[in-house]
């Protein structure tokens, strides 16, 4: 039977290879498309597909439809996009039909190849051949029935999968623009945070991390402290009290909190202390989220801390995302000064100052540095010496090491808590 299915099958292809097929192609597609800008068109920072579905569909969250249009597409560096969703200035991306605004562009795809010129075929040829191709598919449907059921059943799953991946991610785009609008308007969990944060310190308790929501304040500390009310130990170094706790009265000389928000989960707001850093935080994996870290810690800063200066020492793609305009540009982490006569100043540049705790000035590290460079940040950056640094990539011997995930999860594994980051 399989035998005399496959004689079939192949009478009826050399039917079809003998006789010239009229061949034609559909005219060339026209389509919208939009440029990724370089950071210098894009306000000093990366473009990302959540920013061009905002200029171009007005919702950052369609940013899983960009994704779908443009999947492995090869761009003109060589590059293509992955799920990661990253993306390089001067890449060509696809639009929903839907795209408006001024970054829209109108392109061509493809090429319309000339037709060919056919003989027509004889209405006897043609039924001969119709009939020995369905009679061919027919056997094979019959002896392959089974492999074709479970074939189109594995097919079935994985579009479910796929769908249900989709809408994860277009959720978690979502999710975090959510976040983003919610910090940007958020009051009371930062004067929270800053009074639990105050307290502590007056106690000379060091309290790296907290998470805050509208019933209570957790705080990550040194597991060598006893709370004081109204403080409570929940597990060894982690401690809460209630959110609207009247707390012990603040030293006038405690040293200064410097509190930014790293992102949000089911508990609320989590919160993390620079000042007790004492000396430099890594920030590794998906790059994009990276920065997206990046840009909500310096939006911070500039909210709570603008009297803290911040130097910066950008990489092969520029100045970091999100900068104060007063930051101080370096040439080279080398130039970074380590400190070895108390806090002074020099030609501008801040120096270190030698009382641990107090926060004298941010460093920024737009790229992972060199060894040599890694050593010298290291010692510029250590315990008592007032500067702390953030370095995007991967940094051994960094104090504090966070991995950024490509759904917008950041991890903390210094107090094994993971957040979700929000969006630019």
């Amino acid at each position: 039977m399989i035998r005399r299915a496959v004689l079939l099958l192949l009478a009826a292809l050399t039917v079809v290879l003998a006789v010239p097929a009229a061949v034609s192609a559909a005219p060339d597609e026209v389509v919208k498309v939009a440029v990724v800008r370089s950071p210098g068109q894009n306000g000093g920072r990366a473009d990302s597909l959540a920013q061009i579905a905002e200029r171009t569909l007005g919702d950052p969250a369609r940013a899983a439809e960009i994704l779908d249009l443009n999947r492995s597409r090869p761009q003109s560096d060589g590059g293509t996009l992955t799920d990661s969703g990253e993306v390089r200035p001067g890449w060509v991306l696809l639009l929903p039909a839907d795209a408006t605004g001024p970054d829209v562009r109108l392109g061509r795809i493809g090429a319309t190849p000339a037709a060919d010129s056919t003989p027509l075929l004889t209405w006897k040829v043609a039924a001969a051949l119709l009939g020995a191709v369905i009679l061919a598919l027919l056997s094979l449907l019959v002896i392959f029935r089974r492999r074709i059921v479970a074939r189109l059943r594995e097919r079935r799953r994985a579009y479910a999968d796929n769908a249900r991946w989709h809408r994860q991610i277009q959720e978690r785009m979502r999710t975090r623009a959510q976040l983003s609008a919610e910090f940007a308007a958020d009051q009371k969990r930062p004067a929270l945070a800053w009074q639990a944060s105050a307290e502590l310190t007056a106690d000379q308790v060091e309290a790296y991390a907290l998470r805050v929501d509208i019933r209570a304040v957790t705080a990550w500390v040194t597991a060598d402290h006893t709370p004081r009310p109204p403080w409570l130990a929940e597990a060894d170094g982690v401690w809460t009290r209630p959110a609207d706790a009247v707390g012990r009265p603040t030293r006038g000389d405690a040293v200064t909190p410097c509190l930014v928000r790293v992102g949000g989960d089911d508990n609320g707001t989590l919160f993390v202390d620079l000042t007790w850093l004492d000396g430099v935080l890594a920030i590794g994996g998906s790059a994009g989220v990276a920065i997206d870290v990046l840009a909500n810690l310096m939006a911070d800063l500039s909210r709570f801390r603008p009297d803290l200066p911040v130097l910066s020492v950008p990489g092969l793609g520029g100045q970091p995302p999100g900068l104060p305009q007063s930051a101080l540009r370096l040439g080279s982490v080398t130039e970074l000064r380590i400190n070895d006569s108390g806090p002074e100043t020099d030609d501008g540049m801040v120096r270190l100052a030698a009382r641990r705790r107090s926060l004298t000035a941010l460093a920024v590290i737009a790229e992972t540095p060199s060894a040599d460079e890694a050593a010298h940040l290291l010692a510029a950056c250590g315990p008592g010496t007032g500067q702390v640094a953030i370095v995007l990539g991967d940094l051994p011997g960094a104090r504090w090491r966070w991995h950024a995930e490509a759904d917008g999860k950041v991890r903390l594994p210094e107090i094994g808590v993971t957040a979700t980051a929000p969006s630019r």
